[in-house]
């Protein structure tokens, strides 16, 4: 009971964090989170490990301890229950809170100044975003390595504060702005500060050297002043809840007047009290954001989780100084501020609610029919860009899971994020797998899933019975009618021909192309010639060597517009393959036409 009423105070913030967040634990996966679940299902050894773990990814980032490790550890643990991972995240929060409160406390002395910053940090409508979307948790990371890096700092304990500093490196890039916030804190130690200073300097030289350059408009990089000012009065807008980029709330005038009525309060006590650490709180704003600045085409509202800590702890000062000028206002704003947190926390639940339903629903399918391909039909485009496009299917054993053909029409474009194509299966391979009772249809309009595959079967054989592909994948099974004699049965990823096979190709194209493979252990080192025919007459030549075997051609012009391209494939020298001693020319991966 000493130990309650001495500290007890500290879990005021967490209390009132598990009454606004309360809903969270119960939000399943969505949009990035499918990806990150799947970061080690290609671990195999330890070099697979460590790929897993440092390999750059997402816009080329390296994030160990936060991307990586964390999804890592729950899909391994738990699969695909969220809870035990949010519950993580949770528990981390409230440490954070504790962290910040007692950090505060320590540069003031005062419980209310603690208090109120811990509140007003909690209750900013930044966190819900992390707090309720798996993949934005190292926004709640990156603040347990900076408040516990300035409290061993406060005390003097320079180890400590080197462990939780360097740890920030695996958790966000971000983390190089500490050594600012480190010497405006403690100018007088600033010669402490300089190898702060040099370690994230080398970070970020060895973070650029490592990382894969991002080509996406919505991460280009603005350093003009003017883009940067604008950036930062949004960010502000955002950070008082008066301007949300992905939702026009109406909350928003409520916020207005709340946001002008706290700015107006917390001004006039600035004045009053000239106070370094309220200025403190503002400059860490502004340095904590620094770094996305130069990114006007990418402004998020989790970015300002940590930013947000820096208003908190100027307002709490404030609120400690003058309590009467400073109570209405924050009671106003954390009103409004709990109200959109809520409907964040909404929009996410459902958001993943409707993940839950569509991946829960197809690994039931796979279940009745294992071995089965699964065709997704009515996947509108909400739900391609926030769950198919990161394959969460690929997380339930044994499913192969495509769109049906025309899926492309109720999917919105945007080439920026990626190919809607890439994940709908074409026409004749869908007419195929339909045909041999290798493929079921489900409608993924409702609750649950249903079995349309009899529609669709009627749909193949009337309107696609004419369709052929212009690229055939040979480890892919439906497309038999395209592959004519010659061939072996498909093996991992490839189909070996023998010196002479057939294939046909549907579609136009001037450029053919062909993409095979070639071991070590084959018995002729020098190149394969293969010899392309159409009706009896040579229309190309490939030498095909074995590091490189891959190559195109440019048909005949009279062949450009054939629908249906009929083409005899020979490969020179072949050889036999113990123990059968089967004759065999190359194993193809894919053939097609551009």
């Amino acid at each position: 009971m000493t130990w309650l009423r001495r500290w007890g105070w500290l879990l005021l913030a967490p209390l009132v964090s598990l009454l606004v967040y309360r809903q969270s634990f119960v939000v399943w996966f969505a949009r990035d989170d499918f990806a990150w679940l799947g970061v080690g299902l290609g671990i195999v050894d330890f070099p697979s490990l460590l790929d897993a773990l440092f390999a750059p990814k997402a816009q080329g980032t390296i994030r160990p301890l936060s991307d990586r490790l964390p999804f890592l550890l729950s899909y391994s643990l738990f699969g695909l229950n969220a809870k035990p991972l949010r519950i993580a995240i949770f528990l981390i929060h409230c440490a954070n809170l504790v962290l910040f409160a007692r950090l505060v406390y320590q540069w003031t002395s005062s419980r209310a100044a603690a208090v109120t910053a811990a509140l007003f940090w909690t209750l900013h409508s930044s966190l819900a975003q992390p707090l309720t979307w798996a993949s934005a948790m190292n926004q709640i990371f990156w603040p347990t390595c900076v408040f516990a890096a300035l409290s061993f700092r406060h005390a003097g304990r320079r180890v400590g504060e080197w462990v939780f500093f360097l740890l920030g490196f695996g958790v966000l890039e971000l983390n190089v702005v500490y050594p600012v916030l480190a010497l405006l804190r403690y100018p007088e130690r600033w010669r402490s500060t300089v190898p702060l200073f040099a370690a994230s300097a080398a970070y970020a030289v060895v973070n650029r050297y490592f990382a894969v350059p991002n080509t996406s408009p919505v991460y280009a990089i603005n350093a003009n002043p003017l883009s940067i000012l604008q950036t930062l009065g949004q960010y502000v807008l955002m950070s008082m809840g008066s301007y949300i980029p992905w939702s026009l709330t109406p909350l928003t005038p409520y916020f207005l007047g709340a946001t002008l009525f706290a700015l107006a309060g917390f001004v006039l006590v600035l004045f009053l009290e000239r106070d370094w650490l309220m200025a403190y709180g503002c400059a860490w704003f502004v340095i904590c954001l620094g770094p996305v600045l130069l990114l006007p085409n990418h402004i998020t509202d989790y970015y300002l989780v940590v930013p947000a800590a820096g208003l908190a702890l100027a307002f709490g000062v404030a609120a400690s100084r003058r309590p009467h000028l400073m109570a209405l206002p924050l009671i106003a704003y954390g009103t409004g501020s709990y109200l959109l947190s809520q409907e964040i926390l909404l929009y996410n639940r459902k958001q993943a609610e409707s993940a839950r339903v569509l991946v829960r629903g197809v690994e039931q399918a796979v279940a009745l029919h294992p071995g089965k391909t699964i065709l997704l039909s009515g996947i509108n485009s909400d739900q391609f860009w926030n769950i198919v496009l990161d394959d969460p299917f690929r997380l339930i054993p044994g499913a192969k899971v495509y769109l049906v053909p025309g899926s492309e029409s109720n999917i919105d474009s945007h080439p920026e994020y990626g190919d809607p194509f890439r994940h709908i299966l074409p026409r004749p391979e869908a007419r195929g797998a339909l045909a041999s009772g290798q493929a079921l249809v489900y409608a993924a309009g409702g609750k649950p899933l249903r079995n349309i595959t009899g529609y669709y079967r009627e749909v193949a054989a009337l309107q696609w019975a004419r369709d052929l592909a212009p690229v055939v994948e040979l480890s892919r099974p439906f497309l038999a009618s395209q592959v004519g004699r010659g061939w072996e049965p498909i093996e991992y990823g490839f189909r070996w021909m023998h010196p002479n096979a057939e294939i046909t190709l549907g579609g136009a194209g001037k450029i053919l192309f062909v993409e095979c493979y070639r071991s070590e252990a084959e018995p002729r080192p020098g190149p394969v010639t293969l010899t392309i025919r159409h009706q009896g007459q040579v229309i190309g030549v490939l030498g095909l060597p074995r590091d490189r075997c891959q190559g195109e051609l440019t048909l005949p012009e009279r062949l450009w517009n054939v629908g249906e391209l009929r083409l005899e494939l020979t490969a020179s020298p072949a050889f036999k393959q113990p123990p059968d001693n089967r004759e065999l020319g190359l194993a193809f991966g894919t053939i097609g036409r551009k």
